[in-house]
């Protein structure tokens, strides 16, 4: 566990700490939410292909403006109120990553084709179960969560990197169109 709490120390504070089964996660409480629960976010959306409506990119939007009141403590909160609104930013970081790669990438295209409710209704399982893991869990549940969690700064990364990277080809791609660059 060790050197997971090393990796999460760059992006963690590492105070107010979950400890299923007697020991710490190598995140906080808040973070536990983000990190922990941006696999099953990835997961549920490859699952049920949430179609980018107008009420989906508010609802997941709104999922990335809760963090202001409480990812800054403008509000009082309890641990499973910080693990709460740091899942439903995942959720919404999630869904927001992947538009672009669905949009753009070949395998990714139909990647929006759901039912919205069946969706949500799955959304909110998933809440309710990292807190029932987190309240009744052991040791294995600690170590299970402390690798879904380095999963989920992996998927991040990933993401992150994935998107950057369509963003400058889609740059390039227009600089070329503007300026009737082509190499020769």
């Amino acid at each position: 566990m060790e050197p997971l709490r090393e990796i999460f120390s760059y992006v963690c504070g590492q105070q107010q700490n979950w400890a299923p089964g007697g020991v710490d996660l190598p995140f906080c409480q808040r973070c536990t939410g983000l990190y922990v629960g941006a696999v099953p976010a990835l997961l549920l959306i490859l699952s049920f292909k949430p179609k980018p409506t107008n009420r989906m990119l508010w609802l997941h939007g709104f999922c990335l403006m809760l963090m202001i009141p409480f990812g800054y403590h403008l509000m009082a909160q309890t641990g499973e109120e910080r693990t709460l609104t740091g899942q439903l930013f995942a959720f919404g970081l999630i869904y927001y990553l992947t538009l672009l790669p669905a949009d753009r990438l070949p395998k990714w295209k139909a990647l929006w084709e759901c039912n919205s409710q069946s969706y949500l209704i799955a959304a909110v399982m998933l809440l309710l179960a990292l807190q029932v893991d987190i309240a009744w869990g052991g040791l294995r549940t600690n170590a299970m969560l402390a690798w879904l969690g380095a999963a989920g700064l992996v998927l991040y990364v990933f993401l992150v990197l994935t998107n950057v990277l369509l963003l400058l080809l889609l740059a390039w791609g227009s600089l070329r169109r503007r300026t009737g660059f082509s190499p020769t």
